[in-house]
């Protein structure tokens, strides 16, 4: 049976589109100005639909997306035109040309990647821009940090390859400072070791919801990726923005089907699993 478009919804989502909007502004006002915003709207952002909140997220004026995947980045074109979109996993073979067709920044991590992705923009003869990622514990994507020099060699030697920006992947940002402390150190000091890169030209970002750190006046960093929090998901409170005024965007309501009294003791549910 189809229900009638008159018939009130028992359950429903709300996406505040104004907080989303006011979120992103607070964010940026515990930033310093030169701070890049690049907004992760990965998965559906997050659950809130990608559609209305990359729109809304274009108004406010983001530097930036990042995504999981081409198609995602895709999506987000097909929205608007303009933004970089950094696609933040692997772009595998037969996906190679949406990053042409999209004008999409893919992330390289291997050595094979940059053969593979220059073959590519030399047969579109067409020059394409990537970020290099570089894994300092996260132990995902990304070139291992002690065989970084390899990579950033292979990318030096690449014709058709521009580089756009550098990056690392917090692993546990919201629970070990110490750790954290000592990613940044690892990837501060590979960036340094590689001679040839002007690090005031690129994209130099580690930081994300959850492990923003006070930017010094000498620091490489230039962006951050701000994801979950931009949606009014608080980060951990030792980031500094872990005090930032946010409101979560999603409010799931539904309607009241019942409402009674139980004595003190009655159990609830299956396996009654809530005891009054």
């Amino acid at each position: 049976m189809r229900q009638s478009a008159t018939t009130p919804y028992r359950c429903w989502a709300e996406i505040d589109l104004a907080a989303l909007e006011r979120n992103l502004k607070s964010i940026r006002a515990d930033l310093p100005d030169y701070i890049k915003y690049i907004a992760v709207v990965k998965a559906d952002a997050y659950g809130h639909g990608m559609q209305q909140t990359v729109a809304r997220l274009m108004q406010a004026n983001v530097d930036m997306f990042a995504v999981a995947n081409v198609i995602e980045a895709a999506k987000i074109r097909e929205i608007g035109t303009g933004w970089p979109i950094i696609v933040l996993g692997a772009t595998l073979e037969n996906e190679e040309s949406y990053l042409f067709e999209y004008d999409l920044i893919p992330t390289i991590s291997t050595i094979e990647e940059v053969e593979r992705l220059n073959r590519k923009a030399l047969s579109y003869e067409k020059p394409l821009k990537a970020h290099i990622k570089i894994d300092t514990g996260m132990g995902r994507l990304g070139i291992w940090h002690e065989y970084a020099a390899e990579l950033f060699d292979a990318f030096h030697k690449a014709t058709f390859l521009t580089l756009g920006g550098v990056y690392t992947h917090f692993a546990s940002a919201s629970r070990d400072p110490e750790f954290t402390r000592r990613q940044r150190q690892l990837f501060t000091d590979t960036i340094a070791k590689v001679d040839w890169l002007e690090t005031e030209k690129l994209l130099i970002h580690a930081d994300n919801s959850a492990g923003i750190s006070t930017f010094a006046p000498d620091s490489v960093y230039n962006a951050v990726r701000i994801g979950l929090l931009q949606f009014g998901i608080a980060p951990y409170p030792l980031s500094i923005l872990g005090e930032v005024d946010t409101t979560p965007i999603f409010k799931f309501k539904s309607r009241v089907g019942i409402v009674k009294q139980l004595p003190a003791g009655a159990t609830i549910s299956y396996g009654r699993s809530y005891t009054l």
